[in-house]
């Protein structure tokens, strides 16, 4: 069912919850996993509502870096970033300049916050909810928690229906948040702050193989 709806989207280009329901006669309740599902493969977009296709543009062609290594070296610094190595080391493992290793670190960080987003955008434009004002080293972030996840955006969401959290979900969030907290202690995380949020938060409770196996698929 998911190759056939993917089809659909792929055909009307832009659409609401409505028109695809009526058109592909599968109720809604049954479609909106399967386009939320979409959503975090970056192969559609939801903005006010309105579902968008999104063309496929590799990674390899956004970004030039990828084109002047090998896939054997981007595969090791993929995996050399899931296993948290810092980025002298790796330099040192595959013989190729720091700055160059750092510009992938930065990448993937970017990869991961696009996701997380579109997932958290997809998620506010059908149950707004009040940011949660919090601040590292100085700077103010703007975090949400829905279906047990903490997300982070770069802009404050706003709207007339924003709700308060449950009592519930306030704990869950602060026991999420004390994870992060003490995971970006150092100041080095300074640099790049909201791409580092979102790279702790997505490292939570993942072991080295569900990391490998997501980023390799935002990449490729």
């Amino acid at each position: 069912m998911k190759d056939r709806i993917l089809q659909l989207c792929k055909r009307l280009n832009k659409f609401t919850l409505d028109e695809i329901v009526t058109i592909s006669e599968i109720p809604a309740d049954n479609l909106l996993p399967v386009l939320n599902e979409l959503i975090c493969e970056n192969k559609l977009s939801l903005d006010d509502n309105v579902y968008s296709y999104q063309k496929k543009q590799k990674v390899t062609d956004k970004y030039s870096i990828f084109k002047y290594y090998p896939k054997a070296t981007i595969d090791v610094i993929l995996k050399c970033f899931c296993e948290s190595i810092i980025t002298t080391k790796v330099s040192h493992i595959l013989s190729i300049g720091e700055p160059q290793v750092q510009k992938f670190y930065t990448i993937f960080r970017i990869l991961i916050y696009d996701k997380q987003k579109k997932l958290l955008d997809n998620y506010y434009s059908k149950e707004p909810q009040n940011a949660r004002h919090r601040t590292f080293f100085n700077k103010e972030v703007y975090l949400y928690f829905y279906d047990g996840q903490v997300f982070i955006s770069k802009d404050l969401l706003k709207s007339k229906n924003d709700k308060p959290l449950t009592t519930k979900d306030k704990a869950d969030f602060t026991t999420i948040y004390c994870y992060l907290s003490r995971n970006l202690t150092h100041n080095k995380n300074v640099y790049n702050l909201e791409y580092k949020i979102a790279e702790t938060l997505w490292r939570s409770g993942k072991d080295f193989k569900s990391l490998y196996a997501d980023l390799y698929n935002l990449i490729n």
